[in-house]
């Protein structure tokens, strides 16, 4: 009996694979879990890599760890160290594309002291998150910390400086002595030649900045040396270590509309020179001196009897004719200088004043308006500009030299009297001064020599024979005077003894008598030998001491 065969297909998936399949499911998910649990790998590209060191080196937001360096690695290429950096993937959402890195260390700078924390747990990495939506994976490290974190509420501005002192990040800003805002960046542009800066205002103070303020670099300390004088002034010791920038109103203004954000404004050097930027209305005038302009500088002010009205732009004015300077001309012996009148000096509307200026100019030269050269200050010889009416000036009208209306000039008073004076000292150098200082000379010297002789004559009259002869009759002379006395006295208490009327008390009478008379004659005597010791052995009648004379 034939049997067929059965042929039994089998399932061809087999239970014993279950157990391998579940052990790779299992261990890629772990694996996953590994990777998804290690973060995001960010690439951070640096000039070097001075204190940082793979594997210990951390990335930390407002100190808390959120990240570590895996590796350095040397970009010979860009001279540059690119650091792998691994970030918890709790803080992915950090890595916006305006994110800011920088080394937190210890350093001293214009703002402080900060990072000594570092000098025990080692340098770490700052990282600042940024408001953009898009992600990004490479970044630059900064040279510098960020001084505004996003989250502080404010309004960013612009300045540009051409001739201010150069400022450092972190400079602060400062509306009348407070301080409202800080310098966050500064880059010179090498296509304007200025310093660009970015500045932020701290709110609510972004509210005091209009459209009309005025920015000038404040150092601390302002020495002004002008025709007014000197004058210094200094604000507060921080200002005078680190410097800032002012900002405010003009004089006399007020706040006009909010100024935008990034709204740009003008640095100046100084208060000075930002008040006189506000004139930006004006004319520019020559005038030609036939005097020398010494002491008269550029920003000279240009006034019309005390109040100003421009001021001194050139000195002297940069004018060419045939190649050569207008001013060394063998035709032209006058010194031009070109000015500026501006109209907001004479009327706070400066376009009325301009056109009250330029309609009334040519009338005013025609009755007698010149300028002329002004002291300013003796101690410093600085000069201005005077502009006045001179009632003895010739009739003129404005002359035009290129494009510049010429005003006429007059002489100044004080180089009037220097011409006096020069020629009061020609004068003198004509007297015939040297035959005088001849013969006062020679009279000087006689009366030298007679000064000579008469004192050796009085060394003659007091030498020492003479001198002794006088002391010793002197004494004598003394000696008679106390013996008399002496008498007087023994003679008094006698008389005492005697009763008045007899003729012992008469008697004694007449010799009191002319003992007093005696005594009388004696005191001329005695006094005319303390006056002149000498008349004991000269006459003192004789005539006077002879003179010598020259040549006897």
């Amino acid at each position: 009996m034939n049997e067929q065969a059965y042929i039994e297909s089998k399932p061809k998936f087999s239970v014993i694979w279950i157990v391998p399949i579940i052990a790779i499911l299992i261990t890629g998910w772990m694996l996953y879990q590994h990777q998804s649990n290690k973060g995001h790998v960010i690439f951070l590209k640096m000039e070097n890599a001075d204190g940082i060191i793979a594997g210990k080196t951390e990335v930390k937001v407002r100190s808390v760890q959120v990240g570590i360096v895996e590796a350095l690695r040397l970009q010979i290429e860009q001279n540059a160290v690119i650091a792998t950096i691994r970030i918890n993937k709790h803080y992915d959402s950090l890595l916006t594309e305006d994110a800011k890195f920088w080394t937190v260390k210890p350093r001293v700078d214009e703002t402080g002291i900060s990072g000594l924390n570092t000098l025990l747990s080692g340098v770490y990495i700052e990282l600042l998150p940024g408001e953009s939506d898009r992600s990004a994976s490479l970044f630059t490290m900064q040279d510098q910390p960020a001084l505004i974190s996003p989250d502080v509420d404010g309004v960013r501005y612009s300045l540009t400086a051409a001739n201010a002192e150069v400022l450092d990040v972190g400079t602060g800003i400062f509306f009348r002595n407070y301080k409202i805002g800080q310098v966050e960046s500064a880059k010179f542009n090498e296509k304007t030649l200025e310093m660009d800066y970015g500045i932020f205002i701290n709110s609510p103070y972004d509210e005091l900045i209009s459209k009309n303020v005025i920015f000038w670099v404040n150092s601390g300390i302002e020495v002004d040396l002008s025709t007014e004088g000197i004058r210094v002034s200094t604000g507060s010791l921080s200002k005078l270590i680190k410097g800032g920038i002012s900002v405010d109103y003009p004089p006399a203004a007020e706040a006009d509309e909010l100024a935008r954000e990034n709204t740009q404004y003008k640095l100046h050097k100084n208060f000075a020179v930002a008040l006189e930027r506000r004139f930006d209305l004006f004319d520019l005038y020559l005038i030609e001196f036939e005097q020398s302009i010494k002491g008269l500088r550029p920003g000279a002010p240009v006034e019309y009897r005390g109040m100003r009205i421009g001021t001194v732009e050139q000195v002297p004015a940069q004018l060419v004719r045939d190649g050569q300077p207008l001013y060394f001309q063998q035709d032209n012996t006058s010194i031009p200088v070109l000015i500026k009148v501006e109209y907001g000096r004479i009327y706070d509307v400066d376009e009325q004043a301009k056109q009250y200026w330029q309609g009334n100019i040519e009338k005013w030269i025609k009755n007698g308006l010149r300028a002329s050269l002004k002291s300013g200050n003796l101690l410093t010889g600085a000069v201005y500009i005077e502009l006045d009416f001179y009632s003895s000036a010739k009739p003129e009208s404005i002359a035009k030299h290129s494009i510049y209306p010429i005003l006429p000039s007059v002489p100044s008073g004080f180089t009037a009297l220097s011409e006096q004076v020069m020629a009061l000292l020609n004068k003198l150098n004509k007297l015939p001064l040297s035959d005088t200082i001849g013969e006062a000379k020679d009279t000087l010297t006689a009366y030298k020599q007679l000064g000579l002789e008469t004192e050796k004559l009085i060394k003659e009259l007091n030498n020492k024979k003479v001198s002794e002869k006088v002391d010793k009759n002197l004494t004598q002379l003394q000696g008679t005077l106390v013996q008399l006395t002496a008498s007087l006295k023994q003679f008094e208490k006698t008389l005492a003894t005697y009763q008045q009327g007899s003729g012992v008390m008469e008697q004694l009478t007449d010799t009191l008598s002319e003992l007093e008379s005696l005594s009388n004659t004696l005191k001329p005597v005695t006094k005319s030998l303390n006056e002149q010791p000498s008349m004991l052995i000269f006459d003192k009648n004789s005539g006077e001491d002879p003179i010598p004379r020259k040549g006897q």
